[in-house]
């Protein structure tokens, strides 16, 4: 049950909702107080749509106690979870002050190959362990990874896609139901072939989505960009992540490789788990000599909603979408802005959910070119009154 305290909200007679310090797609995240145990927390607030949801309240109950058995220090501590009589459901979470490695993003760009190498292995060491627990996260990007006020690095929000993918009843990212067409489900730029393709993810899905960050993280850009999601996706089927150092010159070739085998578009041919990745990953370290670099805390948070990537796409797929190229025609493989002709023919499942996408990004080049056209006649008409002023002035005598 929420109750107001005149200033503050109370969920559940213990927790004490404070000031936002984070928006996502699928949340509003508060400073908060268990009042019961006289310590700080973080107090995650699904978006109302999902609230009112009745299949995605129970799997987001069921994941919520699944991530609550995760015991790692490299992963954000579920403690409560909870809903009350208005609709709110909410999670209460380890409160970790610091930012996001997206927020370390902005202020660095890119960061040096050893620190990146250490932000990558914390990574993977949680992965590992909700691995063998048989838990896949669904969603690993800068934005659920947090990084801590002494460099440590955590990894966030285990549980809540798949609470969400799995709402759809058939494992498949689906937005036809109640929640908003707006809803961000997982980030295109990050989507792992056969997450875009079937819908099917297994723990080579995350380690797909670590390496595309570890290429991030080296390069300031993921691999694939386009104006849409359908064109991000597009190119994550059809086309292999390149080498960081041809995007960065300088990269060791060690990490070239280690990007190369995490990334491979046929999940056979990708290393096969987190561990395995972990490894290759020391490994590389030695071969290149690299010291343990912890990254720097961000110097400014960025409360609100996060802005995505370049040039990438945020929307959800679901089943059969784009239809791989052959090997031989990947490398030269254009990056189209509306790729039709080479998308396989569309289930009815799938057909709302790829029209919605598409009917975005037509509204907004609509929105762009009004824009264009509104300025070019606030232009147009600056410059005629300022010409009749000046006409006037002329025309009165000296």
């Amino acid at each position: 049950m929420a109750r107001d305290t005149g200033t503050r909200t109370v969920l559940d007679g213990r927790y004490r909702v404070g000031e936002v310090i984070a928006r996502g797609g699928m949340s509003t995240v508060h400073r908060g107080t268990d009042l019961r145990l006289d310590r700080p927390v973080a107090v995650k607030i699904m978006d109302p749509s999902l609230a009112r949801d009745p299949v995605f309240v129970r799997r987001f109950e069921r994941e919520a106690r699944a991530a609550a058995r995760l015991s790692h220090p490299g992963i954000v501590a579920v403690h409560d979870q909870g809903h009350d009589e208005t609709g709110t459901i909410f999670l209460v979470l380890e409160l970790v002050e610091g930012g996001t490695l997206r927020d370390v993003l902005r202020e660095q760009v890119r960061l040096a190959p050893a620190t990146a190498l250490t932000v990558v292995e914390q990574i993977l060491a949680a992965l590992s362990v909700a691995h063998r627990l048989g838990m896949v996260h669904r969603d690993v990007k800068p934005e659920n990874v947090l990084v801590a006020a002494d460099g440590r690095v955590k990894v966030a929000d285990f549980g809540l896609v798949a609470a969400a993918w799995d709402g759809a009843g058939d494992g498949s990212l689906d937005t036809g139901g109640s929640t908003s067409d707006d809803l961000i489900l997982g980030t295109a730029a990050y989507l792992a072939p056969e997450q875009v393709q079937h819908g099917r993810t297994d723990e080579r899905s995350d380690v797909y989505a670590a390496g595309v960050v570890l290429y991030e993280l080296l390069t300031g850009v993921p691999p694939h960009g386009g104006d849409t999601a359908l064109a991000v996706a597009y190119r994550h089927v059809n086309v292999d992540v390149p080498a960081p150092s041809t995007r960065a010159p300088g990269i060791p070739r060690a990490l070239d490789r280690l990007v190369r085998a995490a990334t491979r578009r046929d999940p056979a041919e990708r290393l096969g788990s987190a561990g395995a990745f972990l490894e290759q990953a020391r490994r590389a370290r030695a071969a290149e000599s690299l010291a343990f670099s912890p990254v720097a805390p961000p110097r400014r948070p960025r409360v609100g909603a996060a802005a995505p990537p370049p040039h990438t796409g945020t929307r959800v797929f679901s089943g059969p979408t784009p239809r791989p190229a052959p090997d031989d025609e990947v490398d030269e493989a254009p990056e189209p802005e509306e790729p039709e002709e080479d998308v396989a023919p569309r289930s009815n499942h799938n057909h709302d959910v790829i029209d919605r996408v598409e009917r975005h990004a037509r509204r907004r080049a609509r929105i762009r070119s009004r824009r264009v056209f509104s300025a070019w006649v606030l232009l147009v008409s600056a410059v005629s009154v300022a010409a009749g002023f000046v006409g006037w002035g002329l025309g009165l005598p000296g």
